[in-house]
């Protein structure tokens, strides 16, 4: 009985020990229950190893090479620049996201200053003809197709070229034709007059006749 109030005794003691030596702070009973710094910062901050992946595939993406971009053909003083238009039906515009879809299915790609291209084959970045808006400053923004109309296109091309003018004329008029047909436009030349039969046949002899007289004017100077 005397044993078991020594043992009473001694843990009050202990007891008031611990206490008095809290109050004081030489004892912290959070460093028990604390989880250890190293492992809570690993736990809050993204692991290194998925830090290293992400700039590595960002590294990749800037190292890849970007593919050029198809620019209208140049212009020179003794260009020709064949022209024909494409009209909506009277008192309607174009809404953008039809004529965009339209000028797609006739595989045109949007390219630089804003307008579509037709790319060459063999170079993806040489534009064979283009289509661009009537209104300045020609170009379609694809961000507002939503709530963007237009009132008219043209697609034109320019003379002499790395391919077969007149070959080239037949090909843009063909284009033409399906991207009105997909938007219920009609066919106008350059002027604004109705593309008849009889004016895409004179407009077409008009290109050959360019052609002949810059080959001779090439052999000339080439003589």
């Amino acid at each position: 009985m005397a044993l078991f109030r020594w043992v009473l005794l001694l843990i009050g003691v202990l007891v008031i020990a611990a206490v008095f030596a809290y109050s004081r702070g030489w004892l912290r009973f959070d460093r028990f229950f604390r989880m250890p710094s190293k492992l809570q910062q690993r736990k809050q901050e993204p692991l290194l190893d998925e830090a290293i992946e992400a700039d590595a595939a960002a590294a990749k993406e800037l190292a890849e090479p970007v593919k050029p971009e198809a620019s209208a053909p140049k212009l020179s003083d003794d260009s020709m620049v064949v022209t024909v238009r494409i009209m909506p039906q009277p008192g309607t515009q174009f809404p953008a996201e039809q004529l965009i879809l339209a000028l797609r299915a006739a595989h045109l790609q949007h390219g630089r200053y804003g307008i579509f291209h037709c790319l060459a084959e063999d170079d993806s970045s040489r534009a064979r003809y283009s289509v661009a808006s009537l209104v300045e400053p020609g170009s379609f923004d694809l961000s507002k197709l939503k709530e963007s109309k237009y009132k008219g296109i043209s697609v034109f091309m320019v003379l002499p070229a790395p391919e077969d003018g007149v070959v080239l004329f037949d090909d843009m008029l063909r284009t033409a034709r399906a991207v009105a047909k997909e938007v219920d436009g009609h066919l106008l030349d350059e002027q604004g007059g109705a593309l008849s039969v009889q004016r895409e046949r004179y407009m077409r002899e008009e290109v050959i006749d360019f052609l002949r007289r810059h080959q001779r004017s090439a052999s000339h100077f080439a003589g």
